[in-house]
């Protein structure tokens, strides 16, 4: 056999081997990983949606709370007037925060004030005549009789179909501000899922989907909120959420950004076969160095990504521009959706009004002081902070400038705490919580004056009691580290003491400060 057949023969053998290669890569390798690929992108999508759709309606969880847990419509409710309407529940106030339609009913579920926004009005049937005619056993909005009759306080929250849109509702019963008591009624607010929202969510969240009215479907479509695997890919997916008491549902469709398989140019592989077989050695290894073990490097990324849902960054530093372009897109699109999904976890704990930690987030904090107690023994200590004479505040100044009185509090107490190891929280109302690692009686009696202090130079006017300004009475529990069986106390134990020694400063005249040391 010649030397020219022989090179001819085996350049044969070699570009058929380097086919079946390729064509066995590509349907028993490359094609199946792709499709992993692009069902965990949708998926992932779906997760996103279902998680922004879930966490969205936490903010009016949170409003809802922070009106209902108030005395002044614990008085309200008992003896309504318009007054109170026009200084505390102004129409434009709900219109800033978004909430489309609000509800005070009484133990009687007897409507006694509503707010509803034209996007809610109805031929068909109101709001309230869907909250009464729904409040059942197996469907309720409206807290139960029993629940009243026991005094039992409740929170609902969730979505619900109304004709032919989304929307979604928080109902918290009426409360004073300490968080218990006797139950005056129940506050329901509902804001509907229109097309801002959805664009809103769309951009937090990275993920493109809509909402439309559907009739009642007789496929065997899932329900959005089942968190089901795709199984299929598409170019987008449809789920239904449905009220469980009538026929009314709305289809969610999720957009995806990949849709399909990439489909085999044959021209395209005949062409870079030949490539190949002519330049073979020495292209195998530059594509190996410099293009194909980046790729794997990144596919494997993403593939390790799906098991611990943390991506981590791709390597920048490429010999090939493209690979090079891609990595830094890639990066880039990491931080926003990093920066995306850490604002929604941040909604979850931040007050809406003041921007410092909520009720919700002072909880968390909470479970891990009180671990370290029991486990570690390490003291701790409360202060439970009240602003004096905050309802003639607003009855004379006004809602508004009580929410800025807020805020400003609420300031003061994050640069006082940027001195310490401590946190700052709205508890509710005008009532705020510190929580301080330092058990020393005169260090927290010093921070407690410091606090006082602070408050009263903001020079927020507020004429009363011979008073000029806007003052705050504070009381404070210094917890040992060395109390004897601390498993059987709780947190609630230690702010059931701060409150007592609030309302002492209180007796004494506000504007003052009273310590006490817990289990004394």
């Amino acid at each position: 056999m010649t030397l020219k057949r022989f090179s001819l023969l085996l350049l044969s053998s070699l570009l058929l081997t380097i086919t079946m290669l390729l064509v066995s890569i590509y349907y028993f390798f490359y094609l199946p990983g792709i499709k992993t690929e692009v069902l965990d992108q949708q998926q992932q999508e779906y997760n996103l949606l279902y998680s922004a759709l879930s966490l969205s309606k936490n903010s009016l969880t949170t409003l809802c709370y922070d009106y209902a847990v108030w005395d002044e419509l614990v008085e309200y409710v008992g003896n309504p007037t318009d007054d109170f309407v026009q200084s505390n529940m102004p129409n434009n106030a709900f219109e800033a925060a978004n909430i489309d339609a609000v509800f005070v009913i009484d133990t009687n579920n007897k409507l006694i004030w509503d707010y509803q926004d034209d996007s809610l009005k109805s031929s068909r049937s109101s709001l309230v005549h869907l909250f009464h005619q729904q409040n059942t056993e197996s469907f309720a909005i409206l807290p139960t009789a029993a629940e009243i009759a026991s005094q039992t306080v409740s929170s609902r929250s969730g979505y619900l179909v109304f004709d032919g849109a989304l929307i979604y509702f928080s109902n918290t019963t009426i409360l004073p501000s300490t968080g218990h008591g006797e139950i005056a009624g129940s506050l329901t607010m509902v804001r509907l899922v229109d097309k801002a929202l959805i664009n809103d969510i769309s951009q937090f969240s990275l993920v493109k989907f809509s909402i439309e009215d559907a009739q009642t479907s007789t496929k065997n479509m899932q329900e959005f909120f089942s968190l089901k695997k795709i199984e299929t890919i598409a170019p987008s997916h449809n789920w239904l959420i449905r009220n469980t008491f009538d026929d009314q549902v709305v289809q969610v469709t999720l957009h995806h950004k990949k849709v399909s398989l990439p489909q085999l140019d044959w021209a395209s592989a005949i062409s870079i076969l030949l490539s190949i077989v002519l330049i073979v050695s020495l292209s195998l290894m530059a594509l190996s160095r410099l293009l194909i073990k980046p790729l794997i490097r990144f596919n494997k990324s993403i593939n390790d990504s799906s098991d611990d849902n943390f991506i981590s960054k791709m390597a920048s530093n490429h010999f090939i521009d493209e690979l090079e372009n891609v990595s830094y897109s890639f990066n880039q699109l990491l931080l926003k959706f990093n920066a995306q999904q850490n604002y929604l976890e941040t909604l979850t704990v931040q007050d809406s009004l003041t921007g410092i930690t909520n009720r919700r987030g002072l909880e968390a904090f909470t479970k891990r002081i009180i671990a370290r107690w029991h486990l570690e023994n390490v003291g701790f200590s409360v202060m439970m902070i009240d602003v004096d004479n905050f309802k003639y505040f607003n009855d004379k100044q006004g809602h508004l400038k009580g929410d800025d009185a807020l805020t400003a509090v609420a300031t003061s107490l994050l640069e006082v705490m940027a001195q310490y190891d401590g946190l700052a929280a709205r508890y509710g109302g005008e009532e705020f919580c510190i929580i301080l690692a330092d058990n020393h009686h005169q260090n927290i009696l010093n921070v407690a004056e410091e606090i006082r202090e602070s408050i009263e130079k903001l020079h927020i006017s507020n004429n009363i009691d011979d008073r000029d300004w806007l003052t705050v009475s504070i009381g404070v529990v210094v917890v040992d580290d060395k109390l004897a069986d601390v498993e059987k106390y709780n947190f609630s134990d230690v702010l059931q003491h701060a409150d007592e020694q609030l309302y002492l400063a209180k007796q004494a005249g506000r504007n003052t400060v009273r310590v006490a040391k817990f289990g004394d």
